[in-house]
């Protein structure tokens, strides 16, 4: 084996005696040197300057390992780096550290397969795959509910060689946290508004022209502010349900007009939601919710309208600034500064953003101190569910919380947060039409170095985001502490459509399969729409799994 795999054609082509690499039509890729590609969307962390050409990245050891922390310490995008190392006789692979451009992995009789789409694979369902993603839907593991298909690790470097395969942690969260330099909420606001300019730039000069999918809370009007600080030209797109109780119209068209921007409005409708389609075609999971599909569709429209060829939005806003309800601030706080005026503040501010009392916040602080975590981050929900969840073991994608103790609180709740995120991003691996902005590495590795106190400073939370354009957007959007959502919108929709959600579960591959109660699932069907939110969220990804499955099973 010498040299890079080599390049054919077609995907088909791609199972050969030798290593072969086939890249789509329109991705972009760097050769480095003779043994090395960079595929996929790369920046320079120093200049935020686009790197599309060798003569771009500096020359480097040809250690394997040295090359893929070269990357992850100068560089940043949405990107997979390959390169042949003979003296090892192996070939190594790098998914960058944020996830958004993931990678699969599936071993077969004569090759290893490496691929950015799981279409790309010949493979078929592992139906106790599914009931592990439906027990805790909100935990990515490494194992995909495809048999034989596992995720690679962001930041971590697989060397593929000829008997073995070897694994090297190469990014670790651990080293971004809060240290004795940590930054003030001053210093924080502003870091953060230049480098959320920044990115967006990097992000829009890549795709060409984008929209920004308002939902009028703080997180994807920092998005739109960024572009428009930037100097970015693009348009706007709010969806909203058809009552009152999901309609953020005036809020987003604050904001478009705060930045003289104009914003598209587009209303949900139960009739439109198909039951049949999976949001998540396509996937390697049904990690997305069933009445996305409805969103999509209203999204690509607008931006066909806008003539935009990428929607942003501001999902992982939450996570990535830090919003906790919990005591972690005020113990983080205690730890750093001892017990002062400044922890006491920190009291009153969680108390505000929580709406508990003073005596219970202490209460929470001193049960962390003592050594009470918070509860598990991953709760097991198995309800409707008809397997034996005891034998169900977790595996995480991200294993950023192993050994870890209640010492770093709202570090740990931190990562926590950003783990939660990582099934709700859309990456560039997906259509191509959404992209989830805020994943990006260096906002990542700098927000987890903010003490989780100042992301609480004043009461507010995730503080330094909302100061961070404070003078660009409106005063109504900075103070804001809650925002509606599509409630209304999926309780209408599973109740126009429930024959075919009954007939759909009840007789179809999960049920089949044994994964599902078919008895506790007949009488959950029979839910009144109006009372029960939570049960009609559980049917609703049930359903969610089921069209999956069944887009998988064609």
């Amino acid at each position: 084996m010498s040299g890079l795999p080599r390049h054919v054609s077609r995907p088909e082509e791609a199972i050969a005696g030798n290593p072969t690499l086939w890249i789509a039509p329109g991705v972009s890729s760097i050769a480095v040197a003779s043994d090395a590609i960079l595929i996929g969307a790369l920046f320079s962390k120093s200049s935020f300057g686009s790197i599309s050409d060798e003569r771009d990245i500096e020359p480097v050891a040809p250690d394997t390992e040295q090359f893929a922390r070269y990357l992850k310490s100068r560089y940043w995008g949405a990107y997979v780096a390959i390169r042949h190392d003979p003296s090892r006789s192996s070939i190594g692979i790098f998914p960058d550290p944020s996830g958004l451009a993931p990678v699969y992995s599936m071993e077969i009789a004569t090759h290893r397969l490496v691929a950015s789409d799981p279409l790309l694979f010949n493979a078929t369902i592992n139906y106790q795959s599914i009931a592990t993603h439906l027990l805790r839907p909100e935990l990515r593991c490494r194992t995909t509910c495809l048999d034989g298909v596992e995720e690679l690790v962001p930041g971590v470097l697989v060397e593929f060689g000829q008997t073995e395969m070897r694994q090297k942690v190469l990014w670790e969260p651990s080293t971004m946290l809060p240290g004795e330099q940590a930054p003030g909420f001053e210093e924080a606001s502003e870091h953060l508004r230049a480098l959320s300019v920044s990115v967006m730039t990097c992000w829009a000069e890549c795709f060409g022209r984008v929209g920004v999918a308002l939902s009028g809370g703080v997180d994807s009007s920092l998005v739109a502010a960024a572009l428009a600080v930037g100097g970015i030209d693009f348009d706007c797109v709010t969806i909203s349900t058809a009552d009152p109780s999901g309609d953020e119209r005036l809020h987003a068209q604050s904001v478009a007009r705060a930045l003289d921007v104009r914003c598209l409005e587009r209303t949900l409708d139960a009739a439109a939601f198909d039951p049949s389609r999976s949001a998540s075609r396509g996937l390697a999971r049904p990690a997305r919710r069933a009445f996305r599909t409805t969103f999509d569709d209203l999204l690509d429209a607008a931006r066909t309208e806008m003539a935009a060829d990428v929607i942003l939005d501001g999902n992982n806003g939450d996570n990535l600034f830090c919003y906790l309800h919990s005591a972690a601030p005020v113990v983080d706080r205690l730890r750093a500064s001892g017990l002062n005026r400044a922890t006491w503040q920190t009291v009153l501010d969680m108390c505000h953003i929580t709406g508990c009392s003073v005596p219970v916040m202490l209460a929470a602080a001193l049960r962390r101190i003592r050594g009470a975590g918070p509860k598990d981050p991953w709760p097991e929900d198995s309800s409707l569910l008809a397997c034996d969840v005891k034998e169900i073991e977790l595996d995480p994608l991200t294993p950023w919380l192993a050994g870890w103790t209640p010492h770093r609180s709202g570090a740990i709740d931190h990562l926590r947060l950003l783990m939660h995120a990582q099934n709700h991003l859309h990456s560039v691996a997906e259509d191509g039409r959404r992209f989830s902005p805020l994943a990006s590495q260096p906002l990542v590795e700098y927000c987890l170095g903010v003490p989780s106190w100042v992301w609480s400073q004043g009461g507010r939370n995730r503080a330094p985001a909302r100061s961070a354009f404070a003078r660009e957007l409106p005063v109504s959007i900075r103070t804001r502490t809650s925002k509606t959502g599509p409630d209304s919108f999926l309780r209408l929709a599973f109740a126009r459509h429930r024959p075919v959600v009954r007939e759909r579960l009840l007789g179809g591959l999960l049920a089949t399969n044994n994964i599902l109660d078919r008895s506790a699932l007949a009488s959950a069907l029979d839910v009144d729409e109006v009372t029960d939110l939570v049960l009609i969220e559980r049917l609703m990804d049930l359903l969610e799994a089921e069209n999956w499955a069944r887009s998988w099973s064609r």
